[in-house]
């Protein structure tokens, strides 16, 4: 698909092709964009002499803008975030009055926004582009959002600039060019300056909805920032891999592209230890198809044909930046076809692996933790499985499930907890007092398959008479 060129009219000078050809050359080629250079008189309405303080005061506006605020949600909605509710901290942002002024078409007419707000405005013909710029006091992560309206058709992307103040350049640091009706957010670790935002339409415009774009700066970020699209997601290859990050601010999203090899069972878990912050996990297929979310605090197992995935982090309405959550991804080398129980423990002072004439099977009551280990059709043990149990107790046939996921060498514990009091259907005499207990039945499953296994039920202890 063709990535469209810039057309710029105006006495900056403006290098043809820094815009890619494609999808993938925009990300290959991003870094060969050539530079943007500003006049001079734009640089010396910018910047006091000797200083490097903003004089917005002094950035002369056609029209005097008014002050309005409004709902978070709007700025966000479709299809960034599910909608946040009235009580999301931080909920209203500042929006400068929506405008048809056109001198913002190039960047010595860009509009100045002050971090934490957003400005609005109209793209009115297809490849039409609008400028905006911002000011980085202290090093920050400056993150950037673009929604582009109600539109499904309109197709608008953003791209980051930083200004050159020795040479007046504009040298283009970040990027974001998804399809049409998508929002576009960049991010970068920035130093003090200058820093411009280009919204440009690749296909359609509306002069009846506007676009919202917003900035944002952090002051406290992970190691791996920047990673808030596609195009700067971390890498993590094939290998399991596991994460800790924070969501440093409300639109703050954490990237990661996988490679799968092969047709394989891949294990997603998303932990998040605060009570301040909560996040949930989407995953994309490499055309940034979504697949489906997982909140935090689950794992989720799905088979994954061989090629690229992204995982995208975010948090729907409250984050912690204080308190890193931790992804971690991991691959099964192989499907699960058999188990082997080692232990059963359990409470209740009935713990054992007893015959009460029905054959050697473990003794339960009410909370037990199973062990064992899982094995592929060729007896080899399998690693990052996720192995699920299922216990059908006498009494109204209540079942019960639980999981647990193996270790590198096959391993797994599964705890139940909170099985319901036997009926004591069968009794057992052993010469002192009468045991009352039920045989109830025990399976194991992984990948949705039932498992061959070396038990299949227990013993469920009711009480004894002396």
């Amino acid at each position: 698909m063709l990535r469209k060129t810039i057309r710029l009219l105006s006495v900056l000078i403006l290098a043809v092709g820094w815009f890619s050809s494609s999808f993938n050359q925009a990300f290959a080629g991003s870094s060969q964009a050539k530079p943007i250079q500003l006049p001079a008189q734009f640089l010396n309405s910018m910047v006091k002499k000797g200083s490097n303080t903003l004089l917005s005061d002094l950035h002369t506006m056609p029209t005097q803008p008014k002050s309005l605020t409004i709902p978070k949600e709007e700025i966000l909605k479709s299809p960034k975030l599910n909608a946040l509710p009235e009580t999301s901290p931080n909920n209203k942002l500042s929006v400068s009055t929506v405008t048809y002024d056109v001198y913002n078409t190039t960047p010595d007419g860009a509009i100045f926004i002050k971090s934490g707000n957003s400005s609005q405005g109209y793209i009115t013909s297809e490849g039409e582009s609008r400028w905006f710029f911002t000011r980085v006091e202290t090093p920050n992560k400056l993150t950037v959002f673009l929604n582009p309206g109600a539109s499904t058709t309109n197709d608008y992307d953003l791209h980051l600039y930083k200004l050159d103040e020795s040479t007046g350049t504009l040298n283009k640091i970040s990027y974001s060019t998804k399809g049409a009706g998508q929002y576009e957010q960049v991010s970068y670790v920035a130093g003090t300056g200058y820093y411009f935002m280009l919204v440009q339409s690749y296909k359609g415009f509306d002069v009846t909805q506007p676009f919202t774009i917003h900035t944002i700066q952090s002051d406290s970020y992970d190691s791996s920032e920047p990673d808030d699209n596609p195009w700067f997601a971390k890498d993590r290859g094939s290998a399991t891999f596991s994460s800790s990050q924070t969501i440093d601010n409300i639109l703050d999203e954490d990237w990661s592209k996988i490679k799968v090899p092969s047709d394989t069972s891949v294990r997603l878990n998303l932990n998040n230890t605060s009570a301040y912050g909560e996040y949930r996990l989407d995953l994309y297929d490499a055309n940034l198809t979504s697949l489906g979310y997982l909140g935090q605090n689950t794992t989720a197992q799905l088979k994954l044909a061989a090629g690229e995935y992204y995982i995208r982090v975010i948090a729907p309405s409250k984050f912690d930046l204080t308190t890193p959550y931790t992804l971690t991804v991991s691959y099964q080398n192989a499907d699960v076809a058999r188990v082997v129980t080692s232990n059963i423990t359990t409470d209740g002072g009935v713990y054992g692996f007893i015959n009460y004439g029905y054959g050697q099977k473990w003794r339960i009551k009410n909370n037990i933790t199973i062990s064992g280990r899982a094995f592929d059709a060729q007896g080899t043990p399998v690693a990052n499985a996720i192995v699920t149990t299922r216990i059908i107790v006498t009494i109204n046939n209540k079942v019960f499930t639980a999981s647990g996921t193996t270790n590198e060498q096959g391993y797994f514990t599964i705890p139940v907890n909170g099985l319901t009091s036997a009926a004591g259907k069968y009794s057992f005499y052993n010469g002192v007092s009468t045991h009352y207990f039920d045989i109830i039945p025990i399976d194991f499953y992984s990948g949705g398959k039932l498992l061959n296994s070396d038990i299949s039920s227990l013993y469920h202890f009711a009480y004894q008479i002396r």
